[in-house]
C-alpha cells in the first residue's frame, strides 16, 4: 500500500526529494518559482505530498482541494520506477479523496501526449472540449494550451468556468 506524507514547508524532511523530482519531471515553463512554491505550501487548500511504497520514495503529487472538486496540478513518478504500476496506484489514492477530479495534459501533438491520455482514460478520466490555456508560471512567458480531463466524467461548462476561475484566482495568484 502506498502512503503519502504532506509537505507543509520547504524545511520538511521530504521537500528536497520531492523538489528534485519536480525539477526533473516537469519542463521549466511548468514549474513554480521558489517564492510561488512557498506561497502554495501556505495555502490550506493545497497539498504537496511525497508518496512512498514502504520506505521507498516513488513520486509526488501537488493537489488543490476546492468545494466539490480536486485539481491535480502536478503528478510525477520517479523515472527509475516507471512501468511498475506506481502511477496507477498513486492516482487511485488521490481519486479516493474527491467526487470530481480535474487535471490538465499537453495537447495531443506527440506520441507521449497520446500515451498519457490513454493512461488517464484507463483510470476513468474523460477529456473535455473546452479551449483552455494554463496561466504562465513565469513573467514574460505566454500561457500554454492544455487539454482538461475530468474524473469520473468530462467537465461540463459550469464546472469548467469554476475551475478556470479557481486556477487564475487561487492556484496561480
Amino acid at each position: 500500500m502506498l502512503t503519502a506524507k504532506k509537505i507543509t514547508a520547504i524545511d520538511s524532511v521530504y521537500f528536497s526529494a520531492v523538489d528534485a523530482l519536480y525539477v526533473k519531471a516537469f519542463p521549466w515553463h511548468e514549474q513554480r518559482e521558489p517564492a510561488a512554491k512557498q506561497q502554495a505550501l501556505r495555502d490550506p487548500r493545497y497539498a504537496l505530498e511525497a508518496w512512498f511504497d514502504g520506505e521507498l520514495f516513488i513520486g509526488l503529487s501537488g493537489c488543490w482541494q476546492f468545494s466539490g472538486y480536486s485539481y491535480i496540478e502536478h503528478l510525477a513518478i520517479d523515472d527509475t520506477l516507471r512501468s511498475r504500476g506506481y502511477g496507477k496506484r498513486l492516482l487511485a489514492g488521490i481519486l479516493e479523496r474527491a467526487p470530481l477530479t480535474i487535471l490538465e495534459i499537453d495537447p495531443l501533438t506527440s506520441d507521449i501526449a497520446q500515451k498519457r491520455l490513454r493512461f488517464y482514460e484507463t483510470m476513468g478520466f474523460r477529456a473535455s472540449s473546452w479551449p483552455h490555456s494554463h496561466p504562465s508560471y513565469h513573467a514574460g512567458i505566454a500561457d500554454h494550451a492544455l487539454l482538461v480531463l475530468g474524473y469520473p466524467q468530462a467537465v461540463d461548462e459550469a464546472q469548467y468556468r469554476r475551475f478556470a476561475e479557481d486556477l487564475r484566482q487561487v492556484v496561480m495568484a
